[in-house]
């Protein structure tokens, strides 16, 4: 008998490939990894596409400790202003509302989507 699977609504939006562009994005949480070629740090924010066709889309991006300067339209996009050394508090951005800019990438072969920039939201006038 074949063995059976069951995806996840979570799954299938794992799966969608968005079109290049800027998407308003929810930064739901921050966890903490290392990196598998060296164990350096690296914050891990997941974030979530708020409205439109693709909304709940979970997109993921990463500052690694190592190339801090990667991250700092992300977290001038929450609203945080970086100054040489100042400490930031890497989970400020959490619960935090900016667009980001997604292009399509590829991991190990397979494409995905990849955030690229970052801005403040709009806001409508």
């Amino acid at each position: 008998m074949a063995k059976k699977m069951t995806f996840s609504q979570q799954d299938i939006l794992r799966s969608k490939l968005l079109p290049p562009g800027w998407y308003p994005l929810l930064v739901k949480s921050m966890a903490e990894e290392q990196a598998g070629t060296d164990g350096s740090d690296l914050f891990v924010y997941d974030c979530r596409v708020e409205t439109g066709p693709f909304k709940d889309v979970p997109l993921r991006f990463q500052i690694s400790e190592k190339a801090p300067g990667f991250g700092i339209d992300f977290f001038e996009a929450c609203g945080n202003v970086i100054q040489p050394g100042v400490q930031q508090d890497m989970g400020i951005p959490v619960g935090k509302h900016i667009d980001g800019y997604v292009q399509r990438g590829e991991y190990k072969g397979r494409p995905n989507n990849n955030l690229v920039a970052f801005r403040m939201r709009k806001t409508e006038s």
